[in-house]
């Protein structure tokens, strides 16, 4: 009997360490406001889940007119980059193990890369790019969730847009059709230790 009750308290300490550092590990901690900047858009990383940043591009797709008889080949043309990206400058060099990203607009693709040294004039002389065995995406305002785990400095966010159909123009002269982009609406993107 008392070998039976000594070992349900074993039993029972090894579950509650067992369930203390799994929750340990599950919650990380977050870096504040305070330690992070994005010069193009400071509202990104304000910690305030009200505000929101318009992450916006100002390229066109081209679509030629397949009845233009000068023109054999058919199809869209990306003028210029059909992306935003957002660069998010840590204060020190710090170990980061994942972020969260929480849009307002669908995000179909998002990637991340990560430069241990300092923006000098407005770019990081060598980003490294996070794997993921899935694409990065959110339908509704579902909140992303990338792991890192690793120091970073800078942290560059790439979100792929989508064409905005709505507001299309088109070239009288070579009846060539512009299709902008949709901004990317993005209420806050959280890193986390």
């Amino acid at each position: 009997m008392l070998s039976r009750t000594y070992s349900l308290h074993v039993c029972m300490a090894i579950g509650v360490w067992l369930l203390t550092v799994g929750c340990a590990s599950m919650h990380q901690l977050r870096i504040e406001a305070a330690h992070l900047s994005c010069e193009a858009y400071p509202s990104l990383v304000d910690g305030d889940l009200a505000t929101t940043s318009s992450l916006k591009v100002k390229r066109f797709v081209e679509k030629r007119n397949a009845a233009y008889k000068e023109d054999i080949r058919y199809g869209d043309w990306v003028e210029g980059k059909d992306k935003a990206e957002a660069l998010i400058q840590l204060d020190t060099l710090t170990p980061v193990s994942y972020i969260q990203v929480h849009p307002v607009s669908n995000i179909y693709r998002l990637s991340v890369d990560t430069s241990t040294a300092e923006i000098a004039d407005k770019k990081a002389d060598h980003f490294e790019p996070v794997r993921s065995h899935k694409i990065a995406r959110s339908e509704n305002g579902a909140v992303i969730h990338i792991n890192i785990d690793r120091p970073v400095r800078v942290l560059r966010v790439v979100i792929y847009a989508t064409r905005d159909l709505a507001h299309t123009t088109r070239e009288p002269l070579t009846g060539k059709t512009k299709v902008s982009f949709d901004d990317i609406v993005i209420r806050e993107i959280r890193v986390y230790q």
